[in-house]
């Protein structure tokens, strides 16, 4: 038996050509024909090829094969399918925040697939769901916001629930309670692009603590001073952390990263593109950016070892918290208190670099 010459498994789709061509591979130098599975002729056939053909949904022998030889043969096939298989499943690789706690004001999710992901479909597979089990009640904003690569979604719950004063709020309540544990369920049958599903299910379990209404300030031991359109008793319960960020400068002459810590978790998306580091010249450092303690440190290495000299870090306004609020406003504003004070466009935080042979550096407080 012999497979038509029209067959070409490179114009299938990705998975299925992976797992023909190493099933082949493997086979035919015994002599061994492998259909697809089913039964049927392969999706790459053209129409009149499937309709006069069909092919045995098995491994069939040579003639004159050994039995031993075909035992082989279809170990063979099973462990190539299973290396293909395991090379091209596609998964959820990552989900931010990646800490367990945020605040029961918090805004939105990152999830990080491995492969590009099926539009439109995203509510069918992403759940919430309270302590006891229960789904939460539409929690998420039906926009869905893809990287270009269709690799990252950004999972919002719905802004109109989160932000205290507006219709939706008052008329379902919010999405998240403080003082509460919830799970973010994203199904395995969410498929690909390419119809691929994840095949497993992903659940996140995470803790709500008080909502957090400060505007973020780099500076400042003391909240922002600013309202927000919450009633007295939600800024009563408010939480209002210390501000003040910390950098522990690198040694001159070496590749070390340099770090700035955060008393709590910040989004992660806007940490990786919203703070760059230039020279006493104001000439961009070329590095490598990373987060770390659930996104409460950032680290940048800089491509070439550092200078004994002064730098400073820019930090793009937008940078914000899990809850929304940025370094130029908080996320709740009211309107009828006195106006914010504005803020530039990018703040400046100045370091300098240690000397070589100093022991490791004291966090240095921004002020």
């Amino acid at each position: 038996m012999a497979t038509s010459s029209s067959w070409n498994p490179s114009r299938c789709r990705k998975v299925s050509a992976r797992n023909v061509a190493a099933k082949d591979a493997w086979l035919r130098p015994h002599g061994f024909v492998v259909p697809p599975l089913g039964g049927q002729a392969p999706p790459c056939r053209s129409a009149a090829e499937n309709a006069s053909r069909r092919v045995p949904a098995r491994v069939s022998p040579p003639k004159g094969g050994t039995t031993n030889a075909a035992l082989a043969a279809v170990f063979c096939l099973l462990f190539a399918s299973t290396l293909a298989f395991a090379a091209d499943a596609p998964r959820l690789e990552a989900i931010y925040p990646s800490g367990d706690t945020v605040p029961a004001n918090h805004l939105k999710f990152y999830l990080h697939f491995s492969a590009p992901m099926r539009e439109g479909v995203f509510l069918d597979h992403c759940r919430l769901l309270d302590a006891a089990g229960r789904p939460v009640l539409e929690p998420f904003r039906e926009t869905e916001l893809w990287t270009e690569d269709h690799r990252r979604l950004t999972l919002w719950l719905h802004p109109g629930r989160q932000k205290t004063g507006v219709n939706l709020n008052a008329e379902f309540g919010p999405v998240l309670q403080p003082g509460q544990s919830y799970t973010l369920v994203i199904s395995g049958a969410w498929p690909t692009a390419d119809g691929a599903p994840l095949g497993q299910e992903t659940r996140k379990t995470f803790h709500t603590t008080p909502r957090l209404t400060t505007q973020v300030d780099p500076f400042s031991d003391q909240p922002a001073a600013c309202c927000t359109q919450s009633s007295r008793l939600s800024l009563l319960t408010a939480e209002k952390p210390p501000t003040r960020w910390q950098i522990r400068p690198p040694a001159s002459g070496a590749l070390a990263p340099l770090e700035i810590r955060f008393p709590y978790p910040l989004d992660h998306a806007l940490l990786l593109r919203c703070l760059r580091v230039v020279d006493d010249a104001g000439a961009p450092v070329a590095g490598s950016v990373a987060t770390a303690d659930n996104e409460r440190t950032w680290r940048f290495t800089p491509t070439t070892a550092w200078r004994q000299a002064a730098y400073r870090v820019l930090v793009d306004s937008i940078l914000e918290d899990l809850a929304g609020n940025s370094l130029a406003r908080p996320f709740e504003v009211d309107i009828t208190a006195a106006p914010l004070k504005p803020v530039p466009r990018e703040v400046s935080l100045s370091f300098t670099t240690t000397e070589p042979d100093a022991s490791p550096s004291a966090p240095i407080t921004v002020r």
